[in-house]
């Protein structure tokens, strides 16, 4: 099983801000204290379950070993799955509170549930990480709301970023999160609109301590590509958690192109800027994923729809017709049975090999999808993850490889949810922003 395939059904949780005013230039902010051993002050989530019981799926006839782990007891911290010889093997948490299989449950952080509707830009739960490594941890960025770590599934949790440059972290909205599928206590998210600045973050001791990654302070001439080094989306190589990609949400300075992408092969240490096409208009935000291996990305915004790039970002081929929203919070999966997925701004698009002319719309799966993600067997998507713009979200699943999809029993929201799947657990958490933060057994 190549670790590729096994992470990318972890759904690690990317979101961007649509266009808007940028902030100030980046601060040297920091704080400090004596921390306790969880990094915070334990906080537990009122886990109200809401739905039926039922919402079961039938199983595909593709199989194949995308999860680390789907089999063992949900207590201690057994060692489980079969460990990948570059990658450590996973374990299991306990998350011994979790509802039936296919009972929503909020688990929002009571702090961040009492915010909403009060704190600047009316709050909410925003980008999430799953660590695929200690499977039942999970980080919660915000809307001004702090950021959030979870050891239980979600049943309780604590504020996490009480370090170095934890302020920072924490005044701005985190939008785009990940966890380094190799060395799980590396975290990566932003603060967009944040009180000292717009950059890149980067954790190495579990979320408690942040340094600033970007803008590089060893490369002033990358950073003064920019005017406020806005950044937008990462992602982090499933081959090789040192490379890593970066999108942001502002034009580039000439001689650039209107457009750039930031690359590192060392975990974010140093960086080369490469240009996007010509044609692309900068001034907005940017998603970006890793297709078939280190040199194959997919790249997407709002007017500018998604291209495809086989040659690291050299050449690029559009997808036609296939876009991506205002808010910028699309995922992408590779199914169990090879087929790629993305979330899109009027449905489900499906590809065979990802290649730029295969993929197609699937049709009535839409509006707005934010989260896509697998469990080996099946696929589970949202749509309306954004605005007022539906009565009710729709939770959907596929158990045909995502030819079509169904509808699950789920509570009343009016909006959907970016995603991840805990496969220890066969937990799918939806982040919802002012709907809160959920949980579901979608596999026992």
């Amino acid at each position: 099983m190549s670790r590729r395939t096994a992470w990318s059904c972890a759904g690690i949780a990317v979101w961007a801000l649509g266009c808007g005013s940028a902030a100030s230039d980046p601060d040297d902010a920091s704080s400090t204290g004596a921390l306790d051993s969880s990094g915070g002050a334990s906080e537990s989530a009122s886990a109200s379950a809401s739905g039926a019981d039922g919402a079961s799926t039938t199983n595909a006839s593709t199989t194949g070993a995308t999860n680390p782990s789907t089999t063992a007891a949900d207590s201690g911290d057994t060692t489980t799955g079969d460990a990948d010889d570059t990658g450590p093997m996973p374990t299991l948490g306990a998350c011994d509170s979790l509802a039936a299989k296919g009972t929503f449950e909020d688990i929002t952080p009571p702090e961040v549930a009492a915010g909403f509707g009060v704190v600047q830009d009316g709050g909410g739960a925003f980008a999430f990480a799953v660590d695929p490594i200690n499977q039942g941890t999970l980080y919660l960025g915000t809307l001004r709301q702090k950021v959030w770590k979870s050891t239980d599934c979600g049943a309780s949790w604590v504020h996490i970023s009480t370090g170095e440059n934890g302020e920072a972290v924490d005044s701005g909205m985190n939008w785009t999160f990940a966890v380094d599928p190799f060395e799980p206590e590396v975290v990566y998210t932003n603060a967009g609109y944040g009180a000292y600045g717009n950059g890149l973050f980067k954790s190495s001791n579990g979320g408690v301590d942040w340094a600033v990654v970007w803008p590089p302070a060893a490369q002033p001439e990358l950073a003064a590509s920019f005017t406020y080094n806005f950044a937008n989306v990462i992602a982090i190589d499933p081959d090789d958690h040192q490379h890593v990609l970066l999108t942001f949400h502002e034009s580039c300075l000439p001689p650039h192109t209107a457009t750039c992408i930031a690359e590192s092969h060392d975990a974010g240490a140093s960086w080369a800027l490469h240009d996007g096409d010509p044609s692309w208009n900068g001034n907005e935000g940017q998603v970006i994923f890793f297709l078939d291996d280190a040199d194959t990305w997919l790249w997407g915004s709002q007017t500018n729809g998604f291209w495809r790039s086989g040659d690291a970002g050299a050449s690029w081929d559009p997808i036609p017709g296939m876009t991506t929203s205002h808010l910028q919070g699309s995922q992408s999966v590779r199914s169990a049975a090879g087929t790629w997925f993305t979330a899109g701004a009027d449905g489900i698009w499906r590809s065979p090999d990802g290649t730029a002319p295969t993929w197609s719309l699937v049709p009535d799966t839409g509006p707005i999808v934010g989260g896509i993600v697998d469990d080996g067997t099946s696929l589970y998507a949202s749509t309306c993850y954004f605005g007022d713009f539906c009565e009710q979200a729709r939770y959907l699943t596929s158990s045909d490889d995502g030819q079509t999809w169904t509808q699950m029993d789920a509570p009343p929201l009016g909006m959907g949810g970016s995603f991840g799947y805990d496969p220890g657990h066969g937990v799918l958490y939806s982040s919802n922003l002012g709907s809160g933060f959920w949980r579901v057994v979608v596999n026992p």
